[in-house]
């Protein structure tokens, strides 16, 4: 995002917000159909890009002005010095990261172009992952919000209670957000330190939710089981498609998210970073309430899918008057 897009955002005054996870390098084949056992299937096009969740999280809310922030163990591999240039360009700031001289991980990703529908393989071939040290470099004091990823779930509880150990010294508090995205009962522990608990249609399966409404309902159970003290109770956002996304608020009360249908359906890569992006960027920038939130994060979310990418997104903001 250029300078005079930055001076016009909502955020001005903002501290920024840290996206901890990977950065990846996503190898994309855009196919009329997904090949057969044993057939081969020339692709209509392809291309490589930055990806990760929390990267591309990064990138959705710089693009909506937002100062931000990524923290992983980045790749010092020769190929992977473009994703580095294109973070800088961005502004996404990297200084604090730790360096690896591993090759980078890697997405092979395949786009079928007739359904909308995409398959990924991810191969991330054992890269670092951020320690609880490299985590206690940070300034913490510069940060508003801070969302986790939710890889490695036992260095992210320490980290989120690094963060919980240094609110409780601060007036001003870090909202805390986290991504469930993995096993349901070795990513639970995180729910205890967060504001904001995000949850994928893919636990759906380990968990036999049959939908948001029913996934919602047993996360806010699991959450009135809990023993302990001075545990958060976090708003739990169900993301299940951009059709059906569930909200279970602090007085378990069950929302659903208004459906948005995009105008055509070009690709639906990142399309959760940018719900999640988009969310945080409501709630945090613009200050409004869960509900109007989530229907704005799926609106972006719809929106994002008509065109490759992310920098088309802020076209539909209006710019502040200043």
């Amino acid at each position: 995002m250029d300078e005079p897009n930055r001076k016009l955002s909502w955020a001005v005054g903002k501290k920024t917000v840290l996206c901890v996870g990977y950065s990846v390098i996503d190898c994309i084949s855009i196919v009329r159909r997904f090949p057969r056992i044993d057939e081969i299937e020339r692709s209509v096009k392809g291309y490589w890009q930055r990806g990760g969740n929390a990267a591309n999280t990064c990138t959705v809310l710089r693009n909506l002005g937002v100062d931000v922030e990524f923290f992983g163990v980045l790749s010092s591999a020769p190929m992977f010095s473009i994703m580095l240039h294109d973070m800088k360009v961005r502004g996404i700031k990297i200084d604090n990261c730790p360096r690896s001289n591993q090759d980078p991980p890697f997405s092979s990703v395949i786009v079928n172009k007739s359904s909308g529908t995409c398959t990924i393989v991810n191969c991330n071939n054992s890269f670092p992952y951020p320690t609880l040290d490299d985590f206690k470099m940070l300034d913490l004091s510069k940060y508003g919000w801070i969302h986790f990823r939710g890889n490695r779930p036992e260095i992210t509880t320490e980290m989120m209670q690094a963060v919980e150990a240094y609110n409780a010294t601060q007036t001003e508090k870090i909202v805390i957000s986290v991504d469930m995205d993995g096993s349901f009962k070795e990513h639970w522990p995180l729910v205890d330190y967060c504001e904001y608990a995000f949850f994928y249609r893919q636990l759906a399966d380990q968990q036999q939710w049959k939908s948001p409404r029913e996934a919602c309902i047993s996360i806010d159970e699991h959450l009135a089981m809990r023993f302990g003290i001075n545990l958060k109770r976090p708003l739990v956002v169900v993301l299940w498609n951009l059709q059906n996304v569930g909200i279970m608020d602090h007085n378990s009360d069950y929302h659903r998210a208004t459906a948005y249908r995009p105008k055509k359906f070009v690709d639906s890569l990142g399309a959760t970073e940018v719900f999640v992006g988009a969310f945080i960027y409501a709630v945090y920038v613009r200050e409004r309430s869960h509900q109007i939130a989530a229907n704005f994060a799926n609106l972006m979310a719809s929106y994002k899918c008509i065109k490759c990418g992310f920098d088309h997104i802020s076209d539909i903001l209006m710019a502040p008057v200043l």
